[in-house]
């Protein structure tokens, strides 16, 4: 018996010791919805909607709490902190443990919106500033964004209020702002087809999920977490592709510059 048929039966066994079996639909789906569902956590604790210590849903805030509901990602939500840095890069990792998370989370949404990630400002703005009303704590969480246009300030807006835009831009997710529905003011007007690769860098989604897709038909009509995966895995070819390119050019200019160094010597002249 070859290795193959033997994992081949080893498959076979672990297959049969399972009730229900989800299927590789259902398996890839929720992989995207669990890097939502751990994107909102992680940005809801940068905004200051939530502490360190307060990642299981008994001590969720209603403002993160009916978000998670409503899309049907409260029961994949990482329930520890470990488990949510499984879902982080390295450099986010830090991030959130960092005494001064909530202005690095302010000064990544005044980049986001002024590099138009989420589409034109409201009330025609040119740009966005923070602005901290500061008080006697100095705290970081009356932090605001004032909206400019012609130089003057034309409006004002919480730091905070943006944190499901930024979390949905940080997982890959398509971007859309239930608030809006709602009624409740807000600095930008989204769009639903903004992709992961127009907006951010990815990380790498894990092996299996990207080899899973790669060869299973994933179809035209695709969940939110199928779609998420699938855009992940299309932004991290493309970064690929740019940095093979780059790595090609890097080449190139190195090989010419030791041909001009190799004629300094006998002072001849490459031009």
């Amino acid at each position: 018996m070859t290795v193959e048929d033997e994992l081949a039966a080893v498959c076979a066994d672990a297959v049969g010791r399972v009730a229900d079996l989800p299927s590789l639909d259902a398996v890839i789906e929720d992989s995207g919805r669990q890097r939502l569902a751990a994107y909102y956590l992680y940005s809801a604790l940068l905004a200051g909607l939530i502490g360190p210590d307060d990642l299981t849903p008994a001590r969720w805030p209603p403002e993160l709490a009916e978000p998670l509901r409503q899309r049907g990602l409260a029961r994949l939500a990482p329930r520890t902190g470990r488990a949510l840095d499984a879902e982080l890069t390295p450099a986010e990792q830090a991030t959130r443990r960092s005494p001064g998370r909530q202005l690095e989370f302010a000064q990544l949404l005044v980049d986001l919106i002024d590099g138009g990630s989420f589409g034109p400002l409201c009330l025609a703005a040119d740009s966005v500033r923070l602005r901290s009303p500061g008080g006697p704590r100095g705290s970081d969480a009356g932090l605001e964004l004032e909206l400019i246009k012609d130089g003057r300030v034309v409006g004002t807006c919480p730091v905070r209020a943006h944190w499901e835009l930024v979390a949905q831009h940080l997982a890959g997710a398509p971007l859309g702002d239930p608030a809006q529905g709602a009624g409740r003011p807000g600095v930008a007007r989204t769009t639903f087809t903004r992709r992961l690769k127009d907006t951010a860098i990815p990380h790498a989604v894990g092996v299996g999920v990207a080899f899973a897709v790669s060869v299973h038909p994933l179809g035209t009509i695709a969940g939110e977490g199928t779609r998420l995966i699938r855009a992940r895995i299309e932004a991290g070819t493309d970064q690929a592709d740019a940095l093979h390119r780059l790595g090609r050019d890097l080449s190139t200019l190195r090989a010419q510059a030791d041909g001009e160094l190799a004629d300094l010597p006998t002072g001849r002249s490459s031009a």
